[in-house]
């Protein structure tokens, strides 16, 4: 049974995780985060128990989520180790795994289970302000287990912690998480940041006039930039060979302009909302 746990970094993910555990389950959190308003305002809300600004002496935690940059996953993972006891679930929110996966199993010791995971939920907005407890309701919730997991201690982090705040388990190889996640999330982000800074120098009056299209497509260029910037750099490899595949689909866009050929651009409209109606 999981009765306690701790929650590192109480930004949109963190802040959500702890009142959604506060919300749909009876385990005690304590909360870290160098931000002491976000500790307070989470302490008066009673969604924590217990704030410290970091985790420095032994806890009795069955789970901690590190719930910081990704970049500063596996380090903060070393950096608790001694604290916590046999048996403990340590696993984090980062949108890229590879990376932290590999750095962390050079170090993990065989009685601390790490089970790589990914709420496919948020928005552009940030801090513990924005945080809700209903964030990864409906939402697929990616995990990447070490071998070493076992299948009890799996499932007790499924049935416990993830199905409970509402979300669906999906579990997969993390060189398969980060090739999808850079399709449906790293690229169009990149792709988000390069319109807004296209229109922006070739005739930012026009910001004027944006409307929903343009506000749509550009929203996620509000996220976080430091945030943003360790994804986009952990990700390297598939980030830049989909941005290769991406620039030889437009080339080819440009051809069917430059050419005419309105049939072709219209099965590629077409095309498009075919396969966008599949979204769910």
């Amino acid at each position: 049974m999981i009765k306690n746990a701790v929650i590192v970094g109480l930004g949109l993910i963190g802040g959500s995780m702890a009142k959604a555990l506060k919300k749909y389950t009876d385990i005690d959190i304590i909360g870290v985060d160098i931000n002491r308003d976000s500790l307070q305002k989470s302490l008066e809300e009673g969604v924590i128990s217990y704030g410290m600004t970091d985790l420095d002496f032994q806890v009795d935690a069955d789970v901690v989520f590190i719930c910081t940059p990704v970049g500063k996953v596996a380090e903060k993972a070393k950096n608790i180790l001694p604290y916590l006891k046999k048996g403990c679930i340590v696993t984090d929110v980062g949108s890229t795994k590879k990376i932290i996966m590999e750095e962390v199993q050079k170090f993990l010791p065989d009685e601390i289970f790490f089970i790589g995971g990914h709420p496919m939920a948020g928005t552009e907005k940030a801090g513990y302000d924005n945080a809700d407890a209903d964030l990864f309701v409906n939402s697929n919730y990616l995990l990447t287990p070490f071998d070493n997991v076992k299948e009890d201690v799996l499932d007790l982090f499924i049935n416990e912690v993830i199905i409970k705040i509402g979300a669906k388990p999906v579990i997969m190889d993390y060189n398969k998480h980060d090739a999808i996640v850079g399709i449906i999330s790293h690229v169009p982000h990149i792709l988000s940041a390069t319109l807004t800074n296209f229109a922006h120098d070739k005739c930012s009056e026009a910001f004027k006039y944006a409307a929903g299209g343009f506000k749509d497509t550009t929203r996620i260029a509000l996220s976080q930039t430091e945030i943003w910037k360790d994804i986009i750099c952990t990700n390297k490899e598939v980030i830049l060979e989909l941005l290769k595949n991406y620039r030889e689909v437009l080339s080819d866009f440009i051809c069917y302009l430059e050419n005419d050929d309105i049939d072709t651009i219209q099965k590629f409209l077409e095309d498009a909302r075919k396969y966008r109606n599949t979204i769910t």
